[in-house]
């Protein structure tokens, strides 16, 4: 029962972010609709209409169909040209920042919402039509549901100028940054509201007899019924460590993580658990902030390139990882889920720190060292960070490192006197605040 409802799980995850989702559950709803009108028909809904409200009833057969039919032709035209819409803007993307970002551009509802209209006006219009002095359909003409036809191509129209202004926001790499940061924030969120602080439990560092699990294919770790997994962890009195942690790529035969003993039943309690672990390859930060640090990444490297260079769009990047990386000094390096005992039964590992900070400002530090503003805008990350690292003595380390390597690129690449001076300006401030732990070197200014 809890394989399948894993499996529900993840093929719920899986229809709901796809392109397809909406459109589907409008375009029955419009279908129900159809057959519900033509019954309603067919106890007198137009005849009644008919007497109180004339002008909404079509009562010409010719006219009926000619009516429809334009809408008909109308409605595959807009669909068409929606369609290929996203299309174009889904390459663009793909060409212009970073081919990652196309599964969040496709799981925009609103987009999904008026494609779906579109489907569903369709239909409703092609049952309504073949129905229309159907030879098994001896009742009236339908006029009140040809009117209702009418009044769905009005709303598709005043849609379909949503859909041109919705689309062209959508592409604006402002409009897609802040979507990946408004959901790596709230995933981050998410994850530091179940962290239970540092430390960990004894049960993971005490000397028992490990077994490892292997991987059962190659793909990407991306998440697990954590609440199926914990049960069956407690139904086999297990403990398990995840060395990987989610999001990480995985080889078939290479282990990713262990259990405190080998069971007697060890091929059926491997079954059951991988039965609730998922591997596809879409990065979406909705499932792993880690994949909202790379995709903001990307986008900001992307942007750097000499075929882009649009250093204001890595400008914007650096501004909502620098918020990002705030809120992640806050979450702790492991996270540990415990049964309803209050014992510790499995560990996943975190994404470290500076493994994520290096990861991160590396590339752009690379694509963006001859750059003084990439420079100084990465300085001015440091110096917020700076700003919480008292509450993290840990992570001064880290972000000294980091800091060092920055000044490094900057003494190499940067030879305008002025822009090294700015560069010293920021260094100093840096220094005064007194919070790293020896102070960072300052660029020498040839005069």
């Amino acid at each position: 029962m809890e394989k399948i409802l894993s499996q529900l799980k993840f093929a719920y995850h899986y229809i709901v972010n796809s392109i397809g989702f909406y459109p589907t559950l409008i375009s029955a709803f419009f279908f129900a609709l159809a057959l519900l009108m033509l019954y309603l028909e067919a106890q007198g809904l137009s005849s009644h209409f008919r007497e109180d409200l004339p002008f909404m009833i079509i009562t010409n057969g010719e006219t009926a169909r000619l009516i429809l039919s334009s809408i008909t032709t109308g409605i595959i035209s807009l669909t068409v040209f929606s369609f290929t819409m996203v299309m174009l803007v889904l390459n663009q993307a793909s060409a212009n920042f970073t081919p990652r970002v196309i599964p969040g551009l496709i799981s925009y509802k609103s987009n999904q919402r008026v494609l779906g209209l579109y489907l569903g006006t369709l239909i409703y219009t092609l049952i309504i039509m073949v129905n229309v002095r159907a030879e098994y359909y001896d009742n009236s003409l339908p006029g009140f549901s040809i009117f209702l036809a009418m009044c769905f191509t009005f709303v598709c129209l005043g849609f379909f100028v949503y859909f041109i202004h919705s689309i062209s926001q959508s592409i604006q790499i402002e409009s897609i940054l802040e979507s990946i940061y408004t959901v790596t924030h709230k995933e981050l969120t998410k994850a530091i509201e179940k962290d239970k602080g540092p430390g960990v439990p004894n049960v993971f560092v005490s000397d028992h007899s490990w077994h490892y699990l292997t991987s059962p294919k190659t793909g990407y770790l991306q998440s697990l019924d954590e609440q199926a997994v914990l049960e069956l962890c407690c139904k086999y009195n297990v403990v398990m460590d995840f060395e990987r942690s989610l999001g990480s790529f995985l080889i078939d035969g290479i282990p990713f993580a262990r259990i405190n003993k080998r069971l007697e039943n060890m091929d059926e309690f491997k079954e059951n658990f991988f039965d609730l672990v998922n591997f596809y390859r879409e990065e979406r930060p909705s499932v792993n902030y880690l994949f909202g640090f790379k995709h903001i990444t990307e986008s900001a490297v992307k942007a750097l390139s000499p075929g882009i260079n649009d250093p204001g769009t890595a400008i914007k990047a650096i501004d909502y990882l620098t918020d990002l990386f705030v809120l992640r000094m806050q979450l702790t390096d492991e996270k540990v889920l415990y049964d309803k005992d209050g014992a510790a039964r499995i560990r996943f590992q975190h994404e470290t720190f500076e493994n994520l900070y290096a990861a991160s400002l590396s590339p752009i530090r690379l694509y963006g060292k001859g750059s003084s503003v990439i420079l100084l805008r990465l300085l001015f990350l440091l110096r917020s960070l700076l700003f919480k690292v008292q509450e993290y003595p840990h992570l001064k380390p880290v972000l000294s490192k980091e800091a060092e390597l920055l000044l490094f690129d900057a003494d190499k690449e940067i030879h305008n006197p002025g822009d090294r001076q700015k560069i010293n300006v920021q260094v100093q401030e840096l220094n005064r605040m007194n919070v790293l732990q020896t102070a960072l070197p300052q660029l020498q200014v040839k005069k």
